[in-house]
């Protein structure tokens, strides 16, 4: 069993966090580390030595593009653009605008509003790893404050040690009791 003070570090480390979490590391197109403390506007890019990213557009190795500014504060997140697959145009004449463009325009929009949502998914999913890993070091500091609970209680008491009365009256003894006190003694020597 560990004793109180032990248990009480262990405690501390727990609850105030002295162990940082770890932000999330993603790889640029051309093969540079960064760490992003969020996938989304807002968030901060640092470069692996710990200096702000430089501002401008940088695509990360899925594609995904962000937009940096100063302080490598994301201002702007472009999914990856999707591959274009080959398609097949029919020009129907139709009076006004174009049926099939404003359906293309729609599809367009649609999968713009898809992959920002993949990216939020991607970000949400980062948030709850850490609001996990959180819980459980909360989950592991109350477990550790019912241990030292337990070990503070199972502890017997101890009395508080007597400490000497210096402040007792001294007993006067008059001179005539010394002296005869003393002739005694002499005495006991002087018969023997």
């Amino acid at each position: 069993m560990k004793n109180p003070i032990e248990l009480l570090q262990e405690v501390k480390k727990l609850v105030f966090q002295e162990e940082t979490l770890p932000v999330p590391s993603y790889t640029l197109a051309d093969g540079t580390s960064v760490m992003i403390t969020a996938l989304e506007v807002g968030g901060i890019v640092t470069m692996a030595d710990g200096t702000p990213a430089p501002a401008g557009v940088h695509m990360l190795a899925d594609g995904t593009h962000i937009v940096v500014g100063e302080g490598g504060i994301i201002t702007e997140i472009q999914p990856k653009a999707e591959e274009e697959t080959p398609s097949v145009e029919v020009e129907i004449e139709t009076e006004g605008p174009s049926e099939i463009e404003e359906m293309k325009s729609r599809i367009k929009k649609m999968e713009d509003q898809l992959a920002q949502g993949d990216a939020k998914i991607s970000a949400f999913e980062v948030d709850y790893a850490a609001l996990k890993d959180a819980s459980d070091k909360a989950q592991q500091a109350l477990q550790g404050l019912i241990a030292l609970v337990d070990t503070l209680v199972s502890e017997p008491a101890q009395e508080p040690t007597a400490t000497p009365d210096t402040f007792r009256k001294a007993s006067v003894i008059s001179k005539a009791d010394k002296i005869r006190s003393y002739s005694q003694f002499i005495s006991q020597f002087k018969n023997k």
